[in-house]
């Protein structure tokens, strides 16, 4: 019986694969980490690099699917597989609020009428549930952030269960927590919902008259009907101006709340006690030239915040103290302005093209993405370009609400343009940040913000770049600080995370081979890129083999070497 091939190192020195990838493949490693950094990429074994070219755009119109109209989506949520598209309005009066939730099958051709389904929730309950903005994902349920219904704001917080049936009613559920405080994107702790005040209605005005601090947080291991599963804290207690907060972003110790209109950074440091005030900071940044904001984005080391109707770009290096101006960094690109979120794909820093200060005659929507090299100093003109793909694939595809990111794709919110006259669109375009340039990565943490404006806590996860796209698997559970063992297994009908010896996550997969690549096998990093582990590893393990649950039971037993 010929010898399995195998690959084992205690070095940290890049490597080339001597052996072809087909269906079958383990990557496992023996890593010790000082502590948990959620929503950061943290990769340990990799065959993987970001590709360089700003240029890889596709497009789907989506807008009338399962005889729906699908259009108008404030942000999107990955569960692992499928990507949920969060309803808000079809046209651009108030009133056109809708629950017709969109979803995407990442396993399945994107230009397939049949990997989109789409369910309409606009009623769950007895409650009217539509008109939502940013959503998030518990490792079980996907959660739909309240906005309003076209009349009010509400807190009418919407849940899909992953483990039943798309279409089935009974896999819906929602509760009303009574609180008249629009949300506007959220963050995950790997517990607790954070949701970002927007606006309330003043006593005399209409909808978004008044600026809200009120932070609604909700209890993801209590029950959903439970008032007990609430609280509230209100951050104006600490300054009139800590209200309308427009996305957030989890580093593993502080929720950061991106200001949309007033340039004060609001921070909660989640050891703490919610209600407590000393738990919270505020921090003007107006002085660095903070304007409006959209979403936040981390890359491990710094929080982006997402400028809006503007072009300053600003970012905070949460190794450094909060309120020093050190700590931030300000650049200004001349090339274009006015984003709504953004992604992080283990080298770059990707900004959303929503709205722009136009010239005359020229539309304020626009198509134009901005991209920042993480790799490179941030006041650095060279670190940054643009690419409008404003038509792509023969579609008008501008004026993007955030969206959701599968490891190797990102996907778009359509919202709306200047083409459509008064509606929403449903043109989702695609990003391919990889291309051929991969074919796997193990990571003892991965990006959880989905665009800027949604959330999640991957914890431990295992990706591979098949043929037909890329394929994951996460624990959604961060690891204890320590030592621990992690191991990927991919055998084309599925793949399997293991930690600990013990499975800790599997699902089934698509049955494509493994992207070829003669890309370096990295360790600790992405190729080229700026995300890092942030610890020790011990040993690396690779083979084009599918390992058993059994021998990962017995490799852990084994012990970490010495």
């Amino acid at each position: 019986m010929a010898e399995t091939p195998e690959y084992r190192s205690r070095s940290n020195t890049p490597f080339a694969l001597d052996c072809p990838l087909d269906k079958t493949l383990t990557v496992a490693a023996w890593v010790e980490s000082p502590s948990a950094r959620a929503e950061a990429m943290q990769p340990l074994v990799s065959q993987w690099q970001p590709r360089a070219a700003l240029d890889a755009f596709s497009a789907y119109d989506a807008g009338h699917t399962d005889g729906l109209v699908t259009q108008g989506y404030f942000g999107a949520v990955f569960d692992g597989r499928y990507v949920y598209f969060c309803p808000i309005r079809d046209q651009n009066e108030r009133t056109s609020v809708h629950g017709r939730v969109l979803r995407l099958d990442t396993q399945a051709d994107f230009k397939d009428p049949d990997a989109w389904a789409a369910y309409d929730a606009s009623y769950t309950d007895g409650l009217h549930t539509s008109g939502f903005y940013g959503g998030a994902f518990d490792g079980r349920y996907v959660y739909f952030n309240p906005r309003d219904d076209g009349t009010v704001h509400h807190s009418r917080l919407l849940r899909y269960d992953t483990q039943t049936d798309f279409k089935d009613p009974r896999a819906w559920a929602a509760h009303d927590a009574q609180l008249p405080h629009s949300g506007q994107g959220l963050a995950f702790d790997g517990q607790y919902l954070y949701f970002c005040p927007g606006y309330t209605r003043s006593s005399t005005g209409g909808l978004d008259d008044e600026n809200s601090g009120h932070i609604l947080r909700y209890d993801t291991r209590a029950p959903l009907k439970d008032p007990t599963s609430y609280a509230v804290f209100n951050a104006q207690q600490l300054h009139p101006e800590a209200a309308c907060f427009d996305g957030a972003a989890f580093d593993g110790r502080h929720i950061y709340f991106a200001p949309l209109s007033s340039g004060h950074v609001l921070r909660y440091a989640v050891a703490g006690d919610f209600a407590d005030p000393q738990s919270w900071d505020l921090y003007d940044a107006r002085p660095l030239g903070m304007q409006m904001n959209v979403g936040a984005v981390f890359d491990g080391r710094h929080i982006y915040f997402c400028s809006y109707g503007n072009s300053t770009m600003l970012r905070y290096d949460t190794a450094a103290p909060f309120d020093d101006p050190q700590s931030w960094d300000t650049h200004v690109p001349v090339e274009t302005s006015g984003f709504d979120g953004g992604f992080f794909d283990g080298r770059y820093i990707y900004y959303v093209p929503f709205t722009r200060a136009a010239a005359p005659g020229e539309s304020v929507f626009h198509g134009s993405w901005l991209r920042y090299d993480t790799a490179a100093p941030f006041d650095d003109p060279a670190a940054w370009d643009t690419h409008d793909a404003s038509y792509t694939d023969g579609l008008h595809t501008t004026a993007y609400n955030a969206g959701a990111f599968d490891g190797r794709y990102f996907y778009t919110a359509p919202w709306r343009g200047d083409h459509d006259g008064s509606h929403a669109h449903g043109r989702v375009q695609r990003y391919d940040t990889l291309g051929a340039d991969g074919a796997f990565s193990l990571r003892y943490g991965d990006v959880g913000h989905n665009g800027g404006l949604c959330a999640a806590v991957p914890g431990p996860s295992f990706i591979v770049n098949t043929t037909g796209g890329a394929v994951s698997i996460a624990t959604h559970q961060t690891l204890a600080p320590g030592v621990h063992h992690l191991a990927g297994v991919y055998d084309g009908a599925c793949i399997q995370l293991y930690i600990d010896g013990a499975l800790a996550a599997s699902r089934s997969a698509c049955d494509h081979p493994l992207q070829q690549t003669s890309i370096l096998v990295t360790i600790g990093h992405i190729a080229g890129g700026s995300a890092r582990f942030q610890g020790t590893i011990a040993e690396v393990y690779l083979s084009p083999v599918a390992q058993s649950a059994a021998w990962a039971a017995a490799t852990y037993r084994a012990g970490a070497p010495t």
